[in-house]
């Protein structure tokens, strides 16, 4: 089950065209360490011709500033809503775990896994001829992780304000139809001030 924290990225990512798929497992016997399972947060696909009838075009520049346009995109998000970021609980730092959530994206053939897994280590993004994909850390505070692309949970709630206040018409007619108590309140919250 999603947190606070995983479900307002959750909604930030669907509201820049992703696909979010939450709390991805990595099954222990996919990994090196053999004896523990983990989670990627989020993985998510954003497929370079998907539209929307309300907000397409209106996304976050500083995202999409690491990728080249028209473009695939996979994003493996980690989500730490901790006041001190523990590097050690990071887990999309080590290539296996990056393997496995590459393996679910499907943009790749296995080797291809392999190297973009490598990348990815120690880079925010690896770029293949039609995809890319890049390691996403979502803090409470501003970050600066290497490897990453950082943003604050502050960064993620005022995109999805923004978004609600321009488009405030079509999303408080529809926010009963969003499955999230979190963003119906976030919608209600907008028009009640």
């Amino acid at each position: 089950m999603k947190n606070f924290a995983e479900e307002l990225v959750y909604w930030y990512l669907r509201f820049n065209g992703f696909f979010p798929l939450t709390n991805f497992v990595l099954h222990r016997q996919g990994l090196q360490d053999g004896h523990q399972n983990a989670d990627a947060d989020l993985v998510a696909i954003r497929p370079k011709f998907v539209a929307e009838e309300v907000g397409n075009g209106h996304r976050d520049e500083y995202l999409f500033g690491h990728f080249s346009p028209n473009t695939n995109i996979g994003l493996i998000c980690e989500v730490k809503s901790a006041s001190r970021l523990n590097l050690e609980k990071v887990h999309m730092r080590r290539e296996d775990r990056i393997q496995y959530c590459l393996r679910r994206i499907g943009f790749f053939s296995e080797t291809k896994v392999r190297l973009h897994a490598e990348e990815l280590r120690t880079r925010s993004v690896s770029k293949g001829q039609f995809h890319e994909v890049g390691k996403l850390l979502v803090t409470k505070r501003e970050n600066a992780v290497p490897g990453f692309i950082c943003l604050s949970m502050n960064h993620v709630e005022a995109f999805i304000m923004d978004r609600i206040r321009y488009f405030s018409r079509e999303k408080e007619g529809a926010k009963l139809y969003f499955d999230s108590d979190m963003l119906q309140y976030m919608i209600w919250k907008s028009k009640a001030r």
